[in-house]
């Protein structure tokens, strides 16, 4: 699995303008870096891969429409090398 760091910063090729000059226009676009994907998306991506769900699942967690259960809160605190409790605050119940 890729680590979030590898995700948000990936490796390119840099290229000086002799170095264009010398490659052919096939040579060239292979070279060019692979598209990056948005950051949010790949925490999104990334998450739903350690905790094998979907997608739109951790995006209810983001949300707060749902919480992961305790298993999958521990699996994201550790990854992400923050406590559960701070990731997860306890829901605050309103008196009536």
């Amino acid at each position: 699995m890729e680590t979030l760091t590898t995700i948000l910063q990936p490796k390119m090729e840099k290229l000086t303008p002799a170095d264009y000059a010398t490659l052919e226009f096939g040579d060239i676009y292979r070279k060019l870096p692979p598209a990056t994907k948005a950051p949010k998306q790949a925490f999104v991506e990334s998450i739903a891969e350690l905790c094998c769900v979907h997608q739109q699942t951790v995006r209810m967690w983001i949300s707060g429409v749902q919480r992961p259960d305790a298993l999958k809160q521990k699996l994201i605190a550790e990854h992400l090398q923050i406590p559960v409790t701070t990731l997860f605050p306890p829901k605050v119940q309103c008196e009536q």
